[in-house]
């Protein structure tokens, strides 16, 4: 599986990752709607497991990567359950709070999994608890600089999200800018007078937050050299393209798997579906 590689590669990695993944903050913002014990599907490290850990939470964490479950137990000394989020290793009812991190839906899965994801947070979760999934989300500045530039293309049943073009255009972008138009015309289709244009105002003039995304980027490469993980390695690993569902999309996706929800709430980092059980 592509993405299992990926998390794999990442993993030493995925503490500076984890939490654009379901995050703290959400978690904050959806607190008072939690409660023990909360199991989390894709925890990786466990940061949210920490967090509501902290919290007072009772909180249990699964992961189907064994590296990730491996860093968590022995960077944090967290006990993360090693298992698959379509085949839950835990009896009925078993927590209150069930959270799907973004990572599991959206890495890969097909509609037919997904509806396996939920069925099984559903199954064990109790009468009167709740169910939060989450989808990926780009903070909406960025994303729509990236649109713009052909890193996420508009789909039918969901938006291509071609996550390599980052590392593609920030590479270019570390030497000569201008360059940048040359793939981004490729990538779009659009003539390069336009592409001309809209990279210098999206590229030369550098948005804060495009140059702020940049950054972390380069600080991720470099952490990675410092213990051994060559930047071509990184980048090889990464998917060419995942699933970037918009609002609208995760509605006719859900209706299209039958799942009832209670309420769809967007945050800078993801959208959450809440269903009650």
């Amino acid at each position: 599986m592509e993405a299992e590689h990926w998390w794999s590669t990442w993993a030493p990695l995925w503490n500076h990752i984890e939490d654009r993944h379901f995050s703290t903050r959400v978690t904050e913002a959806l607190i008072d709607r939690m409660a023990s014990d909360a199991l989390v599907i894709g925890a990786g490290q466990g940061i949210i497991v920490r967090y509501l850990e902290d919290k007072g939470f009772r909180a249990l964490g699964l992961d189907i990567n064994p590296q990730m479950v491996r860093i968590a137990k022995e960077k944090y000394g967290l006990d993360i359950v090693e298992g698959d989020a379509g085949d839950l290793p835990f009896e009925n009812e078993s927590f209150t709070t069930v959270i799907i991190s973004s990572g599991v839906v959206d890495y890969g899965a097909d509609e037919t999994a997904i509806a396996r994801f939920i069925g099984e947070a559903r199954r064990v979760c109790r009468p009167g608890g709740t169910v939060f999934i989450a989808f990926y989300k780009i903070p909406p500045r960025i994303e729509k600089i990236y649109r713009k530039i052909g890193v996420i293309d508009t789909g039918d049943a969901y938006d291509i999200y071609h996550m390599s073009r980052i590392f593609e255009i920030n590479e270019i972008a570390e030497k000569f800018p201008p360059l940048c138009a040359i793939p981004i015309k490729k990538w779009t289709g659009k003539s390069m007078a336009r592409v001309n244009f809209e990279w210098a105002m999206v590229g030369l003039t550098r948005p804060k937050e495009f140059m702020t995304e940049r950054k972390w980027i380069n600080r991720l490469f470099s952490d990675g050299e410092k213990i051994g993980l060559s930047k071509k390695d990184l980048i090889d690993s990464v998917p060419d393209t995942i699933p970037y569902r918009t609002r609208s999309q995760i509605e006719e996706l859900l209706a299209r798997i039958n799942i009832a929800f209670s309420e769809i709430r967007d945050f800078n980092d993801c959208t959450v579906v809440i269903c009650g059980k």
